[in-house]
């Protein structure tokens, strides 16, 4: 049984798959298997997941048969995973090559179920643009990241043997479905640990950083209303400030 299992989803991801594949490869830390899951991509990323499966025996290339979204391409890679902890990796983001030989051992002093990190962002060619992602070394409560959000996927690990495997929500349309899974994992009192040393980065085209606020801010106020069960006002005023503070986080260098 591998001590990590990484869940890399993958669609149209040709471009940037085999660099993020390597910054899991040229890892420290060599206990992992990676779940590598296509969402019936309509580019060469099929072809080009399976030859790197073939390459290295930890690496496990799943082919869905219908596309269905992120959520659904995870919850794939979780099922079929092995590992005491569960890892995230999308196919166009990269780890430091210390990130799991840093964070598992944290994880594992600080009998954390839940735990993340620090992570720079950058863009399409890899170069930073933005000011780093920072979070505070600290314990974080589902309160703290009710007010919130900290939790930068690439960075996230849970520990199964703590909290059970735990899934995103299909329903939620790969909108918010990372953030509903944090709050699953912390719910019923379990806190996060956090880890302000800066240990992946995470790629996103410049002009797409705050494009689609509008779409993404209804979101959030949807699933704090009917999944959290938040009252009307209060979901509202999360969400400003969950907007005000994410515009925030894409200042230029």
């Amino acid at each position: 049984m591998p001590k990590v299992s990484v869940i890399m989803p993958a669609y149209n991801a040709v471009s940037y798959l085999e660099e993020s594949v390597h910054s899991l490869t040229n890892q420290n830390f060599k206990d992992w298997e990676l779940l590598l899951v296509d969402d019936c991509s309509k580019d060469e990323t099929a072809i080009l997941a399976k030859k790197i499966a073939a390459s290295d025996s930890r690496i496990q290339f799943i082919p869905k048969e219908n596309n269905s979204g992120s959520a659904d391409t995870r919850n794939t890679g979780i099922k079929l995973a092995n590992g005491e902890f569960i890892a995230f990796l999308d196919a166009d983001d990269l780890w430091e090559p210390n990130f799991l030989e840093t964070m598992i051992p944290f994880m594992e002093k600080n009998h954390s179920p839940f735990s993340f990190a620090s992570y720079r962002i950058v863009d399409e060619n890899g170069s930073e643009f933005c000011e780093p992602f920072l979070v505070k070394s600290k314990e974080y409560s589902y309160r703290d990241l009710l007010h919130y959000n900290r939790v930068g996927l690439l960075t996230a690990i849970y520990h199964v043997p703590s909290v059970g495997k735990k899934f995103f929500d299909p329903g939620l349309k790969s909108l918010r479905d990372d953030y509903a899974l944090w709050l699953d994992i912390l719910r019923d009192g379990k806190k996060a640990y956090a880890n302000s040393e800066i240990l992946a980065r995470y790629r996103v085209r410049r002009g797409a950083a705050t494009s689609n606020k509008k779409k993404v801010m209804l979101a959030h106020f949807r699933m704090l209303k009917n999944r959290e069960k938040i009252s009307t006002f209060y979901a509202f005023i999360l969400t400003l400030v969950h907007g005000f503070l994410g515009l925030r986080k894409y200042r230029n260098k």
